[in-house]
């Protein structure tokens, strides 16, 4: 249900967010100008509470997208929170949604919010040990960079031997039949604009470029398309979670990922010459904070998938394609003096 935030209860949760913002500057006056970790985030939030405004589904949305990105499924087979300092840490902002949750609810979000967080965790225990326990058993990862396709058995192995792949359109990822981690609209990106502020003077629309823009009681929401393009995904690293979630029971590992690349990217061009490559790890952009994060479209992605770590392959058309964009198959020839397929 998106239940809108209307301006009576904005008024109301501003002054409490006015509130803690002092309280949270005058025990950094106490403390010689400092806070602590937690606090700082706080203070951070109250200083610009950018959810303040946004409708109760967005915010139970980011919620889940956070915890889950929060978490981590380690090589003992255990849930835990990643470190704090990681390059994916996520700490600040959920900090920031607890900010907003003691707005809103006093407290925590509510218990079938937390739930539906959990609900993912689940899953990678429904058949005792999750699968990677059994695929990676053993194994020591390269000590140099490399890459992993998660996938079948029935598939990666003519992968390995031959170098027969499938290279799918972007569009492809959005059929309903996908699973929850491999399903994704990979075409469209959406960012939201905080206009709290604007709302809190009984402003309810914007101009932009001579054109009237109504927002009502909700944030500007801006979606962004592209044209649809070839997407070949893989992972920068061993991730336990990620054979449960792309319902995998094998793992080729590619210890030569530049070659890989080049290899695709290579027989790609020999049947299509005017489409353009990129290569490399995915930017995960924070559709309330990262306006300008996204440089690449292709190459970009929405933050609730950082816990997957992508690379990715892609091949932009430079020219409107006459025909709507199917899988293709193309051979690289055999990869087994630079990969190597690891079982469950």
């Amino acid at each position: 249900m998106n239940v809108t935030v209307k301006r009576h209860q904005l008024k109301d949760r501003a002054r409490t967010m006015e509130a803690r913002l002092q309280h949270f500057e005058d025990t950094a006056a106490r403390q010689n100008g400092t806070l602590k970790r937690h606090e700082t985030w706080r203070h951070e939030y109250a200083s610009f509470p950018y959810l303040l405004g946004a409708p109760d589904d967005r915010l139970c949305s980011r919620f889940k997208d956070v915890f889950i990105n929060q978490t981590e499924l380690n090589s003992d087979a255990k849930i835990g929170p990643l470190p704090i300092g990681e390059e994916h840490d996520f700490m600040p902002k959920f900090t920031h949604l607890l900010e907003e949750y003691g707005l809103r609810t006093g407290g925590h979000p509510p218990s079938e919010v937390i739930a539906a967080a959990r609900a993912p965790a689940v899953k990678y225990f429904e058949n005792g040990e999750p699968i990677a326990t059994k695929i990676f058993q053993g194994y020591a990862a390269p000590t140099t960079p490399f890459t992993v396709k998660y996938g079948r058995r029935e598939f990666l192995e003519p992968m390995l031997r031959t170098g027969r792949l499938r290279i799918c359109p972007a569009s492809y990822y959005n059929d309903v039949s996908h699973n929850a981690a491999v399903k994704d609209d990979e075409i469209h990106r959406t960012f939201f604009i905080p206009t709290f502020r604007e709302r809190l003077k009984g402003i309810h629309h914007m101009v932009f470029q001579g054109h009237r823009i109504e927002y009502g009681d909700d944030d500007i929401v801006v979606p962004v398309e592209a044209p649809d393009y070839f997407l070949l995904s893989l992972c920068d690293s061993i991730y336990y979670r990620m054979p449960t979630d792309f319902d995998a029971d094998a793992a080729l590992i590619i210890r030569e990922p530049t070659k890989f690349a080049q290899r695709v990217i290579s027989a790609f061009l020999a049947r299509y010459s005017d489409w353009k490559p990129h290569y490399g790890p995915v930017t995960y952009y924070d559709p309330y904070r990262d306006y300008t994060k996204m440089r690449v479209h292709q190459m970009s992605k929405h933050f609730g998938y950082a816990y997957q770590r992508e690379v990715r392959i892609v091949m932009e058309a430079l020219r409107t394609p006459r025909q709507t964009l199917q899988p293709e198959f193309f051979d690289i020839g055999p990869m087994g003096d630079y990969a190597e397929l690891l079982l469950a």
